[in-house]
């Protein structure tokens, strides 16, 4: 007979060579309390695991969320606060947006000589409201990226 090939029994040898080895084994029910119990608290330490993992995750949220917000772009023309208006340099008819009505709007107080001097329409900073500052106006209207050209 082949080692690999299982002999057929008849079911009552089977049945005689099972109750024969058969061992009934009686845990106290002591023993049976401590497994249980260090059972539970080994899942239950399982279950606490991730709580370090959670403290991880969130701190680094946090960094990327102060990483966005420090180089986040910042606006070209820094705004400035007049009484109760905010002007944006260059916003010389004071709707808070640069475009080429402002330099219109500066060009028409130059030539009539009434320019008053305004920190935002002087947005080449020479403390002077003049053909230039008009031209720098135009040119951050139409700039694609909204620089002050000074």
């Amino acid at each position: 007979m082949d080692e690999n090939e299982d002999p057929i029994l008849p079911d009552r040898l089977a049945g005689d060579l099972a109750d024969l080895y058969r061992a009934e084994v009686r845990v106290p029910a002591e023993v049976d309390r401590i497994v249980m119990s260090g059972a539970r608290a080994h899942f239950a330490r399982r279950r606490m695991a991730w709580i370090p993992w959670a403290g991880a995750a969130a701190a680094v949220a946090a960094v990327l969320v102060v990483s966005v917000q420090l180089f986040r772009s910042q606006p070209a023309a820094p705004t400035r606060v007049a009484g109760d208006f905010v002007h944006r340099d260059g916003d010389a008819d004071g709707n808070a947006t640069v475009d080429i009505r402002d330099a219109l709007a500066l060009a028409r107080k130059v030539e009539a000589g009434n320019a008053a001097w305004t920190r935002w329409e002087d947005v080449n900073r020479d403390k002077v409201l003049d053909r230039k500052d008009v031209d720098a106006i135009a040119m951050m209207a139409v700039s694609l990226n909204g620089e002050v050209v000074r």
